[in-house]
C-alpha cells in the first residue's frame, strides 16, 4: 500500500511539474517571443502537454476507484503518457511531414481522449439500474472513435454518408453521456447522512441508572450518573 501510494504521489507531482513548465513556456512565448518557428513549437508543446496531462489525470481518477475501473483507467493513463512523449517528439522532430505518421498520431490523440471520456463517465455512481446505460454510452464512444479513425486512414472522397454516420454517432455519444449522470441522480436514494440531519435530538433511557431525558445527536453524558454515550442515527 505504501509503495502504491508513493507511486501515485510521484505521478501526480510529475504531472504538476510538467504543467507548470508548459505554462511558463507558453507565457514566455506570448509575452517575449517573436512568434517564429521555435516559438510556434513551444506553444504547440504547451498545448500537447496540457491535453495529455488532463487525459492521464482522468485515467488516474478512475484508477483510484478500484480494480473494476482498471480496464479503461490503465489504457487511459498509458495512452496519455505515450501521447505526451510522441507528440512532443513529433513537434520538435517535424514528423508531421510524414503523412502516415501524422495520421496515426491523430488517431492516438482520439484514442486517448476516448479513454479519458470513459474514465470520467465511470466516476458516476453506476448501479445495476444504470449499468446498461453506461455500457451503451461506452459503446457509442468506442464506435465514434473507431469510425473517425477509419475515416482518417481511408480518406473517403466525394461521399456524404461517412460524415452523416459520424454525426449520428456523435449525437448518440453526447446523449448517452449526459443520460448516465442524470438517470443516476434521479434514482438516487436519500443517504443516511441526510436522514441523520433530519433528527436533531432523541429521547432515551440511560442503560445504567434508568434516567430518562432528551439529548442531542452525538456525544452525550447521562445527567444523573454521567455515563458517556455516542448517539448516531442511521
Amino acid at each position: 500500500m505504501t509503495n502504491e501510494f508513493s507511486i501515485k504521489r510521484t505521478f501526480l507531482y510529475t504531472v504538476i511539474a510538467t504543467l507548470v513548465l508548459a505554462a511558463l513556456m507558453g507565457i514566455y512565448v506570448l509575452l517575449a517571443g517573436r512568434f517564429g518557428e521555435t516559438e510556434g513549437k513551444i506553444l504547440l508543446t504547451t498545448v500537447a502537454i496540457s491535453f495529455f496531462s488532463m487525459m492521464s489525470l482522468a485515467g488516474a481518477a478512475a484508477h483510484e476507484k478500484g480494480p473494476a475501473h482498471w480496464p479503461w483507467s490503465v489504457p487511459g493513463i498509458a495512452l496519455g503518457v505515450a501521447g505526451l512523449v510522441l507528440y512532443v517528439l513529433t513537434i520538435w522532430a517535424d514528423w508531421w511531414r510524414y503523412e502516415l505518421a501524422a495520421k496515426w498520431l491523430v488517431i492516438l490523440g482520439i484514442a486517448s481522449f476516448s479513454f479519458a471520456h470513459v474514465c470520467v463517465l465511470s466516476l458516476v455512481s453506476v448501479d445495476e439500474r444504470v449499468r446498461s446505460l453506461f455500457y451503451a454510452a461506452v459503446a457509442s464512444i468506442v464506435a465514434l472513435a473507431a469510425f473517425i479513425s477509419g475515416l482518417i486512414l481511408s480518406e473517403p472522397r466525394h461521399a456524404e454518408w461517412p460524415f452523416r454516420v459520424a454525426g449520428v454517432l456523435a449525437i448518440l455519444d453526447v446523449c448517452l453521456t449526459l443520460c448516465v449522470p442524470i438517470v443516476s441522480r434521479l434514482g438516487r436514494k436519500e443517504s443516511p447522512a441526510g436522514a441523520a440531519e433530519t433528527y436533531r435530538q432523541i429521547e432515551l433511557c440511560c442503560p445504567r441508572c434508568g434516567q430518562r431525558g432528551t439529548y442531542a445527536i452525538g456525544k452525550i453524558a447521562c445527567r444523573k450518573c454521567a455515563l458517556g454515550l455516542r448517539i448516531e442515527i442511521d
